[in-house]
Parts: C-alpha cells; sequence; structure tokens
C-alpha cells in the first residue's frame, strides 16, 4: 500500500473524529427554548460541515487531485453563510429577550 494513501486514510479517520466532536454538543445539549435549540444544533451542524469541508479538501490534496480553487470557493462560502447564520441569529434572539423584556416591564 502506497503511503500517500495510508496519509489519506489516517486524515479520513481524523476527519470523521473532529467532525463527530462537533457534533456531539448539538446531538446532548438540549435546550429549553425551540428556537435557541434551532440556532444551537444549527451553529455545530455549520462547524462540523467547515470540518469535513476542509478535511475532504486536505485528503484530495493529499491524494494529488487539483481541487484548491474549487474546494477553497466552497470553504469560503460556507463560512459565509455561517456567519451570516450567527448574525441573524444574534439579532433574532437579543430582540426577542428585549420583547420579553418589555413584555415584563409593562405587565402589572
Amino acid at each position: 500500500m502506497s503511503g500517500q494513501y495510508i496519509a489519506a486514510a489516517i486524515m479520513f479517520f481524523i476527519t470523521i473524529g473532529f467532525t463527530a466532536t462537533f457534533c456531539f454538543p448539538a446531538l446532548k445539549f438540549r435546550q429549553k427554548n425551540q428556537l435557541v435549540q434551532f440556532y444551537w444544533v444549527g451553529v455545530w451542524v455549520f462547524l462540523g460541515a467547515i470540518t469535513s469541508l476542509s478535511g475532504a479538501q486536505t485528503i484530495l490534496v493529499i491524494l494529488g487531485q487539483d481541487v484548491e480553487r474549487f474546494a477553497t470557493a466552497i470553504l469560503f462560502g460556507i463560512t459565509a453563510a455561517f456567519v451570516v447564520f450567527v448574525m441573524f441569529a444574534w439579532a433574532r434572539l437579543a430582540l426577542k429577550g428585549a420583547t420579553t423584556i418589555l413584555v415584563r416591564s409593562k405587565s402589572p
């Protein structure tokens, strides 16, 4: 067996391990609020997706495939989507918290 394939197999298992590590908090820790639960799971799924895509890119580079341009574009797109997701989640949760405080302060 070629050393290149052994290195790719090792990188594959490392990628699987790190991706599973990112999925663990989303599955193990439940949130009481459904909205918070949605964003909690979403953040961890995005992190797992970014990890798995960058690991796949590395595996293909180890195997000698020319995927730099395509994989970098996909990774950049998913990273930008992650930032937009987090900012939208922050704004929506902050607005929900502010409206909850206002409703509680106005009720007698």
